[in-house]
């Protein structure tokens, strides 16, 4: 009797066990397929937000890349009507007037996206001055440490004096205004410059003089918008009236052979010499190939916010680890992939590694990513493997376990000897093309850990 009353309670104990490890398994299944459903919502919100950026980015261009990305798309429809016309089968003359018509066509487009530029290049001069107005004449902000993360506004004579000369330059702005109005505000800004005696204020005050006698004739507003616009057409260096820009080191620029600052050009890792400034290589781009660098933008800025935040997480563990005297070394902002541009980016994706994922030869541009190689050294071109996302998760959460590993022998244990044998030839290929970068990475860490 003894046993059969064990055997019960065996029994119930084990069915206690096994309700407790179905509720468990019920929850985590629960919450395994919560987090499939959110990450996948995620991914369709993120995809329709990406893809109303794009539509929008073509209705309304607003930037450089949007511009760009419409050349490259007007690109490739005229390569495909273009071979569309002549694979139909259509007679010389028949042939050549389709390809006349499609060159009336580029032409017209072109056009439009010509006067797209000159409005959004005008409204964002606008917004520019305006948000610099909008900086200087903003109050000074000191943190304050009750209550906890609030700021108190103070203003200085300078934000109260910039606040005023922010509201001269609206009052200049403001259209459809009376005579006397016009030459009420006219007087309040020369009496202003007038504080100040130099060339520019002598001719600002000359030009008010001018458009006052002018306006009193009853001269149309339009026409006194610019006096002279032909005149920066010679103007070898721009704004070449403010000595404050002439102090400015300038180089030569073969395209429009004008002087301008090292701003206005293109840099890379491996160039030699200043060739052409942004606004000729940008002309060129879109009367010749016409690419679009703008995946290649996003690709490189994924990155360094990757490597940023890898970077925190060493920090954090160099805190701890300290806390603990194990002593680890600080990581500098200075690597490799932190001087790479745009066309160094579209480089190592095209040439080196052929536009393709190296595991799955994915050629989905928005799919692919660069991450390391080997977990234990920063991300460098000779250092980096291309990858979609979904391979890019995997490969990191082999390489954590592959840290401890040391040689060849840990990617062996995760890839063939033929797969790490061509990796590598990658990376001495991509170790040659940036042979400078080392010397310049080096350069900056040392720089700029000597001054801080």
């Amino acid at each position: 009797m003894f046993y059969i009353h064990a055997i019960k309670i065996q029994c119930f104990i084990r069915k206690c066990f096994a309700i407790r490890r179905v509720r468990q398994m019920r929850k985590d299944r629960d919450e395994r397929i919560a987090m499939l459903v959110s990450k996948e919502k995620r991914r369709k919100e993120l995809g329709d937000k990406k893809k109303k950026m794009e539509i929008e980015s073509r209705l309304h261009p607003r930037t450089t890349k949007d511009f760009e990305i419409l050349y490259n798309g007007l690109e490739n429809w005229r390569i495909q009507q273009s071979d569309i016309i002549n694979n139909t089968g259509y007679s010389e003359a028949a042939r050549l007037a389709a390809l006349a018509n499609l060159l009336d066509q580029e032409s017209e487009l072109i056009q439009k996206i010509g006067r797209l530029k000159i409005a959004a290049n005008e409204e964002n001069r606008e917004k520019a001055i305006i948000r610099l107005l909008d900086q200087m004449s903003s109050p000074k902000k000191w943190s304050v440490s009750k209550p906890i993360g609030s700021f108190t506004s103070v203003d200085t004579p300078n934000t109260i004096r910039a606040r005023e000369l922010k509201d001269l330059y609206h009052a200049l702005n403001i259209p459809l205004l009376s005579v006397d109005e016009r030459l009420q505000i006219l007087l309040h800004v020369k009496y202003t410059v007038k504080e100040f005696d130099c060339n520019l204020t002598r001719e600002i005050v000359e030009l008010i003089d001018r458009e006052g006698d002018l306006v009193s004739r009853g001269r149309d507003p339009k026409s006194l918008e610019e006096f002279n616009p032909e005149a920066a057409l010679y103007q070898k260096f721009p704004d070449a009236g403010q000595s404050w820009k002439r102090d400015q080191a300038v180089y030569y620029c073969r395209g429009c052979t004008k002087y301008h600052p090292s701003t206005r050009f293109y840099l890379s890792t491996t160039i030699r010499q200043l060739g052409k400034c942004k606004a000729c290589m940008l002309k060129e781009n879109v009367a010749t190939q016409r690419k679009d660098d703008s995946c290649y933008a996003d690709m490189l800025q994924l990155v360094r916010m990757q490597e940023h935040q890898k970077r925190i997480a060493n920090q954090t563990k160099n805190t701890y680890n300290n806390e603990t005297n194990t002593s680890i070394p600080i990581e500098s902002e200075e690597t490799a992939m932190m001087l790479l541009q745009e066309s160094d980016m579209r480089y190592i994706v095209d040439i080196i590694w052929n536009h393709q994922s190296a595991i799955s030869a994915s050629h989905n541009i928005d799919e692919l990513v660069l991450t390391r190689w080997d977990p234990r050294l920063d991300l460098s071109p000779w250092n980096c493997i291309l990858l979609t996302r979904t391979e890019a998760v995997t490969h990191d959460r082999a390489g954590g376990g592959m840290a401890a590993i040391s040689g060849t022998s840990a990617f062996n244990k995760i890839y063939s000897e033929e797969f790490v044998a061509k990796i590598h030839q990658k990376h001495i290929a991509a170790r040659q093309h940036f042979a400078q970068l080392p010397a310049m990475e080096r350069h900056l860490k040392l720089n700029y850990l000597d001054k801080i």
